[in-house]
């Protein structure tokens, strides 16, 4: 059975993250959000960076992990020793003890990565790429496969 909620709240990453518009499936009496968790990842990896509020620990270690940054470079990008960077993460839904400049720092590097990242994916479906079409002159472009996540926030 699939059900469609108008808005979803996502706590698989320690915090809440709201969907909107989600398929909810029913599997052996159990409800799940028909979700593409890449997508929800690198959204909520976007919201986070573009957002103005301090990160919290949890934050703060969702996007290391999501960017796939150890403990040492992580220190290297916004120099702070490693130690620090655990006990910051250890504070939970509590603030870090990033400053400002050092928060600016963090999320201009992850911008970065996140483009690197998605150039790398565009880069490998063009040159998989075995034909293109011809052009049509009135042939729209559909973004019919993307996702309703368009107003993913963070709660």
């Amino acid at each position: 059975m699939t059900t469609k909620k108008e808005i979803y709240t996502f706590t698989g990453f320690g915090f809440d993250v709201l969907l909107h518009n989600v398929e909810i499936k029913e599997i052996h009496g159990e409800t799940y959000p028909d979700i593409d968790m890449n997508e929800v990842k690198l959204l909520t990896a976007k919201e986070l960076l573009k957002g103005r509020e301090r990160l919290t620990g949890k934050k703060l270690k969702f996007l290391r992990t999501f960017l796939k940054l150890s403990y040492q470079k992580l220190s290297e990008i916004i120099d702070v020793p490693a130690s620090t960077l655990r006990t910051w993460e250890d504070r939970g839904n509590d603030v870090t003890g990033l400053s400002v400049p050092q928060e600016r720092q963090l999320r201009v590097s992850s911008i970065d990565s996140l483009l690197d990242l998605e150039k790398k994916h565009f880069e490998k479906q063009i040159i998989m790429t075995e034909s293109f079409d011809q052009p049509l002159s009135s042939k729209p472009v559909d973004l019919g496969l993307v996702r309703d996540y368009s107003f993913l926030k963070e709660a």
